[in-house]
Protein backbone atom coordinates (compact mmCIF):
# COMPACT_ATOMS: atom_id res chain seq x y z
CA UNK A 1 0.00 0.00 0.00
CA UNK A 2 1.28 3.54 -0.93
CA UNK A 3 1.93 4.91 2.52
CA UNK A 4 1.99 8.70 1.20
CA UNK A 5 0.62 11.13 3.55
CA UNK A 6 -0.59 13.36 0.94
CA UNK A 7 -1.58 10.78 -1.26
CA UNK A 8 -4.13 12.73 -4.39
CA UNK A 9 -7.17 10.00 -3.70
CA UNK A 10 -9.19 11.24 -6.81
CA UNK A 11 -12.63 9.74 -7.08
CA UNK A 12 -13.56 8.11 -10.06
CA UNK A 13 -16.45 11.10 -10.66
CA UNK A 14 -17.22 12.97 -13.63
CA UNK A 15 -16.78 16.14 -14.28
CA UNK A 16 -20.10 17.89 -13.58
CA UNK A 17 -21.63 20.46 -15.90
CA UNK A 18 -22.52 22.61 -13.04
CA UNK A 19 -25.21 24.80 -14.59
CA UNK A 20 -26.43 22.90 -17.31
CA UNK A 21 -29.42 20.74 -16.77
CA UNK A 22 -30.57 18.05 -19.47
CA UNK A 23 -33.49 18.87 -21.23
CA UNK A 24 -36.88 16.71 -19.12
CA UNK A 25 -38.80 14.71 -21.35
CA UNK A 26 -42.67 15.23 -20.86
CA UNK A 27 -44.96 12.06 -20.71
CA UNK A 28 -48.15 14.29 -21.95
CA UNK A 29 -49.86 12.45 -24.59
CA UNK A 30 -51.25 14.63 -27.06
CA UNK A 31 -52.95 13.27 -30.41
CA UNK A 32 -51.09 10.74 -30.06
CA UNK A 33 -47.31 11.88 -29.74
CA UNK A 34 -45.14 12.25 -26.78
CA UNK A 35 -44.35 16.40 -26.44
CA UNK A 36 -40.62 16.72 -25.33
CA UNK A 37 -40.85 19.76 -21.75
CA UNK A 38 -37.68 21.49 -21.64
CA UNK A 39 -36.22 21.95 -18.20
CA UNK A 40 -36.84 25.78 -16.90
CA UNK A 41 -32.82 27.45 -17.67
CA UNK A 42 -31.09 28.57 -14.71
CA UNK A 43 -31.24 32.52 -14.47
CA UNK A 44 -28.49 34.66 -15.71
CA UNK A 45 -25.76 35.52 -13.76
CA UNK A 46 -26.65 39.69 -12.78
CA UNK A 47 -23.90 41.57 -14.03
CA UNK A 48 -20.61 42.41 -11.80
CA UNK A 49 -20.95 38.76 -10.92
CA UNK A 50 -18.65 36.05 -11.87
CA UNK A 51 -20.40 33.00 -12.72
CA UNK A 52 -21.36 30.03 -11.03
CA UNK A 53 -20.18 27.78 -14.25
CA UNK A 54 -16.59 29.26 -14.19
CA UNK A 55 -16.15 28.98 -10.41
CA UNK A 56 -16.82 25.19 -10.78
CA UNK A 57 -14.71 24.95 -13.72
CA UNK A 58 -11.67 25.26 -10.99
CA UNK A 59 -12.81 22.73 -8.84
CA UNK A 60 -12.06 18.99 -8.67
CA UNK A 61 -14.20 16.84 -10.10
CA UNK A 62 -15.03 15.10 -6.57
CA UNK A 63 -17.10 18.77 -5.23
CA UNK A 64 -20.06 18.21 -4.37
CA UNK A 65 -22.61 21.26 -5.01
CA UNK A 66 -25.13 21.54 -2.54
CA UNK A 67 -26.63 25.15 -4.17
CA UNK A 68 -26.68 27.10 -6.62
CA UNK A 69 -27.91 30.60 -5.02
CA UNK A 70 -26.30 30.82 -3.10
CA UNK A 71 -23.27 28.54 -4.20
CA UNK A 72 -22.22 25.75 -1.92
CA UNK A 73 -20.12 22.42 -2.56
CA UNK A 74 -17.49 20.57 -0.91
CA UNK A 75 -15.38 17.36 -1.02
CA UNK A 76 -15.57 14.23 0.63
CA UNK A 77 -13.04 13.62 3.31
CA UNK A 78 -10.97 11.07 1.23
CA UNK A 79 -10.00 13.81 -0.94
CA UNK A 80 -9.03 15.94 2.28
CA UNK A 81 -6.20 13.75 2.07
CA UNK A 82 -3.56 16.44 1.76
CA UNK A 83 -0.82 18.16 3.94
CA UNK A 84 -2.76 21.36 2.93
CA UNK A 85 -5.93 21.88 1.26
CA UNK A 86 -5.33 22.73 -2.36
CA UNK A 87 -7.74 25.37 -3.90
CA UNK A 88 -9.63 23.37 -6.00
CA UNK A 89 -10.36 21.37 -2.86
CA UNK A 90 -11.17 24.19 -0.96
CA UNK A 91 -14.86 24.07 -0.17
CA UNK A 92 -17.44 26.74 -0.93
CA UNK A 93 -19.71 29.15 0.73
CA UNK A 94 -21.43 31.87 -0.11
CA UNK A 95 -24.13 34.41 1.45
CA UNK A 96 -25.13 36.39 -1.65
CA UNK A 97 -23.44 36.41 -5.10
CA UNK A 98 -19.93 35.81 -6.34
CA UNK A 99 -18.35 39.81 -6.97
CA UNK A 100 -15.81 40.06 -10.03
CA UNK A 101 -13.58 42.73 -8.51
CA UNK A 102 -11.10 44.77 -9.93
CA UNK A 103 -8.04 44.11 -7.38
CA UNK A 104 -6.51 47.71 -9.07
CA UNK A 105 -9.10 49.49 -8.02
CA UNK A 106 -9.78 48.22 -5.00
CA UNK A 107 -9.25 50.06 -1.22
CA UNK A 108 -9.60 48.52 2.53
CA UNK A 109 -11.05 51.07 4.41
CA UNK A 110 -10.27 50.95 8.16
CA UNK A 111 -13.14 53.62 10.48
CA UNK A 112 -15.33 53.99 13.59
CA UNK A 113 -13.99 54.06 16.65
CA UNK A 114 -10.76 55.33 15.24
CA UNK A 115 -8.03 58.06 15.48
CA UNK A 116 -7.70 58.66 11.47
CA UNK A 117 -9.14 56.98 8.79
CA UNK A 118 -7.33 55.31 6.49
CA UNK A 119 -7.45 53.50 3.07
CA UNK A 120 -5.03 51.11 1.26
CA UNK A 121 -4.70 49.84 -1.89
CA UNK A 122 -3.24 46.33 -2.36
CA UNK A 123 -0.25 47.27 -3.26
CA UNK A 124 0.06 49.75 -0.18
CA UNK A 125 -0.80 46.87 2.10
CA UNK A 126 1.54 45.12 0.99
CA UNK A 127 4.90 47.88 1.45
CA UNK A 128 3.56 48.94 4.51
CA UNK A 129 2.92 46.02 6.51
CA UNK A 130 4.72 42.79 6.96
CA UNK A 131 3.67 40.19 5.23
CA UNK A 132 3.03 36.68 6.51
CA UNK A 133 2.28 33.04 5.30
CA UNK A 134 0.29 30.57 7.78
CA UNK A 135 -1.75 27.39 7.20
CA UNK A 136 -4.74 27.78 9.30
CA UNK A 137 -8.41 26.31 9.35
CA UNK A 138 -11.34 27.59 8.14
CA UNK A 139 -14.93 26.14 8.32
CA UNK A 140 -18.43 26.90 8.00
CA UNK A 141 -20.46 26.96 11.23
CA UNK A 142 -23.58 24.37 9.61
CA UNK A 143 -19.91 21.63 8.49
CA UNK A 144 -21.68 18.14 9.08
CA UNK A 145 -25.35 19.64 9.03
CA UNK A 146 -26.45 16.02 8.10
CA UNK A 147 -25.27 14.56 11.02
CA UNK A 148 -27.87 16.31 13.42
CA UNK A 149 -31.43 14.23 13.99
CA UNK A 150 -33.92 16.19 13.69
CA UNK A 151 -31.62 17.73 10.25
CA UNK A 152 -32.03 21.83 10.95
CA UNK A 153 -32.66 23.67 7.57
CA UNK A 154 -29.46 25.33 6.03
CA UNK A 155 -26.76 24.06 3.43
CA UNK A 156 -26.81 20.11 3.95
CA UNK A 157 -23.22 19.72 3.97
CA UNK A 158 -21.87 16.09 4.76
CA UNK A 159 -20.38 15.05 8.48
CA UNK A 160 -17.08 16.36 6.58
CA UNK A 161 -18.39 18.95 4.19
CA UNK A 162 -17.53 22.72 4.19
CA UNK A 163 -14.03 22.64 5.63
CA UNK A 164 -10.39 23.06 4.38
CA UNK A 165 -6.83 24.00 5.54
CA UNK A 166 -4.76 25.73 2.93
CA UNK A 167 -1.89 28.37 3.31
CA UNK A 168 -3.07 31.72 3.39
CA UNK A 169 -1.06 34.86 2.31
CA UNK A 170 -1.46 38.39 3.86
CA UNK A 171 -0.65 40.86 6.56
CA UNK A 172 -1.86 41.41 10.37
CA UNK A 173 -5.39 42.65 11.24
CA UNK A 174 -3.96 44.09 13.71
CA UNK A 175 -1.26 46.14 12.33
CA UNK A 176 -4.04 47.77 9.86
CA UNK A 177 -5.90 48.55 12.80
CA UNK A 178 -2.84 50.19 14.77
CA UNK A 179 -2.13 52.40 11.39
CA UNK A 180 -5.36 53.92 12.31
CA UNK A 181 -5.29 54.11 15.60
CA UNK A 182 -7.79 52.39 18.11
CA UNK A 183 -9.37 54.62 20.42
CA UNK A 184 -9.46 52.96 24.12
CA UNK A 185 -13.39 52.36 24.36
CA UNK A 186 -13.28 50.15 21.48
CA UNK A 187 -14.30 46.63 22.04
CA UNK A 188 -15.45 45.40 18.45
CA UNK A 189 -14.45 45.28 14.79
CA UNK A 190 -16.86 44.68 12.10
CA UNK A 191 -15.75 43.61 8.08
CA UNK A 192 -18.31 44.31 5.64
CA UNK A 193 -17.77 42.43 2.37
CA UNK A 194 -18.66 43.13 -1.48
CA UNK A 195 -21.18 40.69 -2.38
CA UNK A 196 -24.22 41.52 -3.33
CA UNK A 197 -27.96 39.56 -4.08
CA UNK A 198 -30.07 38.99 -6.47
CA UNK A 199 -32.47 41.40 -4.98
CA UNK A 200 -30.92 44.95 -3.99
CA UNK A 201 -32.56 45.29 -0.83
CA UNK A 202 -30.34 41.77 0.65
CA UNK A 203 -28.90 42.54 3.89
CA UNK A 204 -25.26 42.91 3.00
CA UNK A 205 -22.87 40.60 4.90
CA UNK A 206 -21.25 42.01 7.81
CA UNK A 207 -20.10 40.66 10.81
CA UNK A 208 -18.15 41.79 13.98
CA UNK A 209 -15.49 40.01 16.56
CA UNK A 210 -14.41 41.02 19.69
CA UNK A 211 -10.93 43.38 19.30
CA UNK A 212 -9.14 40.93 21.09
CA UNK A 213 -9.16 38.14 18.70
CA UNK A 214 -8.42 40.84 15.71
CA UNK A 215 -5.52 41.59 17.35
CA UNK A 216 -4.57 38.62 17.40
CA UNK A 217 -1.52 37.97 15.38
CA UNK A 218 -2.74 34.93 13.74
CA UNK A 219 -5.87 36.72 12.39
CA UNK A 220 -5.55 38.19 9.14
CA UNK A 221 -6.06 40.81 6.31
CA UNK A 222 -5.47 38.04 3.44
CA UNK A 223 -4.54 38.71 -0.06
CA UNK A 224 -2.99 34.96 -1.19
CA UNK A 225 -3.93 31.30 -0.83
CA UNK A 226 -1.70 28.51 -1.05
CA UNK A 227 1.11 30.81 -2.08
CA UNK A 228 -0.55 32.46 -4.84
CA UNK A 229 -3.13 35.02 -5.82
CA UNK A 230 -6.90 34.70 -3.69
CA UNK A 231 -9.29 33.07 -5.61
CA UNK A 232 -12.30 34.94 -7.15
CA UNK A 233 -14.43 32.67 -5.42
CA UNK A 234 -12.77 33.01 -1.94
CA UNK A 235 -12.78 36.41 -1.13
CA UNK A 236 -10.66 38.02 -4.06
CA UNK A 237 -8.84 40.31 -3.82
CA UNK A 238 -9.33 41.03 0.30
CA UNK A 239 -10.45 38.74 2.97
CA UNK A 240 -10.40 38.55 6.68
CA UNK A 241 -9.20 35.49 7.78
CA UNK A 242 -10.24 34.61 11.73
CA UNK A 243 -8.73 31.28 12.27
CA UNK A 244 -10.48 28.82 14.33
CA UNK A 245 -13.48 30.58 14.75
CA UNK A 246 -17.16 29.91 12.28
CA UNK A 247 -16.48 30.79 8.38
CA UNK A 248 -19.17 33.46 8.67
CA UNK A 249 -16.28 35.84 10.99
CA UNK A 250 -13.95 35.91 7.69
CA UNK A 251 -15.23 38.19 5.70
CA UNK A 252 -15.00 37.92 1.74
CA UNK A 253 -14.66 41.06 -0.60
CA UNK A 254 -13.43 42.58 2.22
CA UNK A 255 -13.52 46.47 1.69
CA UNK A 256 -14.35 48.37 5.09
CA UNK A 257 -13.32 47.14 8.71
CA UNK A 258 -15.82 49.38 11.24
CA UNK A 259 -14.49 49.72 14.42
CA UNK A 260 -16.98 49.55 16.99
CA UNK A 261 -18.08 50.29 20.72
CA UNK A 262 -20.16 46.85 20.77
CA UNK A 263 -20.99 44.09 18.46
CA UNK A 264 -22.83 44.72 15.01
CA UNK A 265 -26.59 44.36 14.83
CA UNK A 266 -27.77 43.04 11.72
CA UNK A 267 -28.76 39.69 9.84
CA UNK A 268 -25.69 37.80 9.74
CA UNK A 269 -25.60 38.49 13.97
CA UNK A 270 -28.61 38.83 14.90
CA UNK A 271 -30.72 36.33 13.14
CA UNK A 272 -27.79 33.65 12.24
CA UNK A 273 -24.57 32.37 13.31
CA UNK A 274 -25.95 31.99 16.80
CA UNK A 275 -25.92 28.69 18.98
CA UNK A 276 -28.08 28.26 21.91
CA UNK A 277 -26.53 28.90 25.33
CA UNK A 278 -27.66 25.85 26.93
CA UNK A 279 -28.48 22.32 25.81
CA UNK A 280 -31.98 22.54 23.82
CA UNK A 281 -34.37 19.43 23.05
CA UNK A 282 -33.74 18.38 19.54
CA UNK A 283 -36.30 20.48 17.75
CA UNK A 284 -37.30 23.16 19.81
CA UNK A 285 -36.83 26.93 18.50
CA UNK A 286 -33.76 29.16 19.41
CA UNK A 287 -33.77 30.44 22.96
CA UNK A 288 -33.81 34.22 23.14
CA UNK A 289 -30.30 34.29 25.01
CA UNK A 290 -28.38 32.96 21.93
CA UNK A 291 -24.91 33.14 21.60
CA UNK A 292 -23.08 34.32 18.26
CA UNK A 293 -20.96 31.61 17.21
CA UNK A 294 -17.29 31.61 17.66
CA UNK A 295 -14.74 29.41 18.40
CA UNK A 296 -15.16 25.27 16.62
CA UNK A 297 -15.14 22.28 19.48
CA UNK A 298 -12.45 19.42 19.05
CA UNK A 299 -13.43 17.78 15.80
CA UNK A 300 -11.54 14.64 13.42
CA UNK A 301 -12.05 13.24 10.58
CA UNK A 302 -10.50 10.41 8.55
CA UNK A 303 -9.22 10.93 5.18
CA UNK A 304 -7.87 7.54 4.14
CA UNK A 305 -8.47 5.05 3.46
CA UNK A 306 -12.23 6.24 1.41
CA UNK A 307 -15.57 4.33 2.29
CA UNK A 308 -16.14 1.09 1.05
CA UNK A 309 -11.92 0.94 0.45
CA UNK A 310 -11.18 -2.79 -0.26
CA UNK A 311 -8.20 -4.61 1.38
CA UNK A 312 -6.65 -7.63 0.85
CA UNK A 313 -6.08 -10.13 4.42
CA UNK A 314 -2.85 -9.61 5.52
CA UNK A 315 -2.12 -5.78 4.30
CA UNK A 316 -2.03 -3.74 6.82
CA UNK A 317 -3.62 -0.28 6.28
CA UNK A 318 -2.63 3.14 7.75
CA UNK A 319 -5.56 4.84 8.26
CA UNK A 320 -5.07 8.42 8.75
CA UNK A 321 -6.97 11.48 8.86
CA UNK A 322 -7.09 15.09 10.25
CA UNK A 323 -8.13 17.03 13.78
CA UNK A 324 -8.39 20.38 14.87
CA UNK A 325 -9.90 22.81 17.08
CA UNK A 326 -11.00 26.40 17.26
CA UNK A 327 -9.06 27.24 20.32
CA UNK A 328 -6.16 25.35 22.29
CA UNK A 329 -4.29 22.48 20.89
CA UNK A 330 -5.05 18.69 19.70
CA UNK A 331 -3.97 16.64 22.78
CA UNK A 332 -4.48 13.22 21.16
CA UNK A 333 -6.39 11.34 18.64
CA UNK A 334 -7.72 7.69 19.26
CA UNK A 335 -8.86 5.48 16.36
CA UNK A 336 -11.15 2.29 17.06
CA UNK A 337 -11.70 -0.43 15.37
CA UNK A 338 -14.61 -2.01 17.21
CA UNK A 339 -17.14 0.02 16.98
CA UNK A 340 -15.71 1.79 20.39
CA UNK A 341 -15.43 -0.96 22.84
CA UNK A 342 -11.21 -0.29 22.83
CA UNK A 343 -9.50 2.54 21.33
CA UNK A 344 -5.34 2.98 20.61
CA UNK A 345 -3.90 6.11 20.04
CA UNK A 346 -2.54 7.62 16.74
CA UNK A 347 0.50 9.18 15.87
CA UNK A 348 0.21 12.89 15.66
CA UNK A 349 2.73 15.00 13.20
CA UNK A 350 2.32 18.83 15.51
CA UNK A 351 4.82 20.69 13.55
CA UNK A 352 2.03 22.82 12.37
CA UNK A 353 1.15 26.31 12.49
CA UNK A 354 -1.47 27.22 15.62
CA UNK A 355 -4.54 26.86 13.57
CA UNK A 356 -3.73 24.20 11.05
CA UNK A 357 -5.26 20.84 11.63
CA UNK A 358 -2.72 18.05 13.24
CA UNK A 359 -2.38 14.47 10.77
CA UNK A 360 -3.24 12.09 12.46
CA UNK A 361 -2.15 7.73 11.25
CA UNK A 362 -2.45 4.35 13.15
CA UNK A 363 -1.30 1.41 11.58
CA UNK A 364 -3.97 -1.72 11.67
CA UNK A 365 -3.72 -4.96 10.06
CA UNK A 366 -7.17 -6.94 9.70
CA UNK A 367 -7.67 -9.99 11.46
CA UNK A 368 -9.97 -11.41 9.63
CA UNK A 369 -11.92 -10.41 6.59
CA UNK A 370 -15.08 -8.82 6.01
CA UNK A 371 -16.61 -5.41 6.81
CA UNK A 372 -14.60 -3.23 8.90
CA UNK A 373 -15.17 0.41 10.51
CA UNK A 374 -12.52 2.42 11.60
CA UNK A 375 -13.52 5.33 14.29
CA UNK A 376 -11.49 8.57 14.99
CA UNK A 377 -12.03 10.33 18.41
CA UNK A 378 -10.03 13.65 18.96
CA UNK A 379 -9.20 15.12 22.60
CA UNK A 380 -7.90 19.07 23.07
CA UNK A 381 -5.80 20.46 25.87
CA UNK A 382 -8.71 21.52 27.63
CA UNK A 383 -10.01 17.44 27.95
CA UNK A 384 -12.73 18.25 25.66
CA UNK A 385 -13.50 14.98 23.90
CA UNK A 386 -15.32 14.88 20.17
CA UNK A 387 -18.62 13.06 21.70
CA UNK A 388 -20.27 10.15 19.38
CA UNK A 389 -23.16 12.68 18.16
CA UNK A 390 -22.77 16.48 18.58
CA UNK A 391 -25.79 18.17 20.58
CA UNK A 392 -28.72 19.35 18.66
CA UNK A 393 -29.11 23.29 18.00
CA UNK A 394 -31.97 24.80 15.83
CA UNK A 395 -29.60 26.01 12.83
CA UNK A 396 -27.25 22.65 13.02
CA UNK A 397 -24.11 24.12 13.60
CA UNK A 398 -20.88 22.95 15.51
CA UNK A 399 -21.11 19.05 14.15
CA UNK A 400 -18.65 17.58 15.57
CA UNK A 401 -19.26 13.99 16.12
CA UNK A 402 -16.94 10.81 16.00
CA UNK A 403 -16.29 10.17 12.10
CA UNK A 404 -16.59 6.66 10.82
CA UNK A 405 -15.30 5.06 7.44
CA UNK A 406 -16.10 1.27 6.80
CA UNK A 407 -13.64 -0.58 4.33
CA UNK A 408 -13.62 -4.19 3.14
CA UNK A 409 -10.84 -6.88 3.71
CA UNK A 410 -11.07 -9.86 1.41
CA UNK A 411 -9.44 -13.00 2.17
Amino acid sequence: MNKNKYLNCSLDVSRRNFLTRVAATGAALSAGKVLAQEAPKPPADPAGTVANSTVMGEKHAGMVVHSERPLTASVPAELHHFAATPNDRMFVRNNLLTPDIDAAQHRLTVKGSVHKEVSFSLDELRKNFPVVRTQAMLECAGAGRTGFVPRPSGTPWSVTGGMGCPVWNGVRLRDVLRAAGVQNHAGYVAGQGGDFGVIATAAPVIRSIPLDKAMEPHTLVVFGMNDGPLPKIHGHPLRLLVPGWAGSASTKWLHTLTVLDAPFKGTYMDTSYRIPRDAVKPGEKMPPDALVTEAWPVKSMITYPAQNAVFKLGQSVLVEGRAWVGEGAIAKVELSFDEGVTWQTAQINSATDKYAWRIFSVEFKPAKPGFTTALARATDDRGNTQPMAAKWNPLGYFWNGVHRVGFVVEA
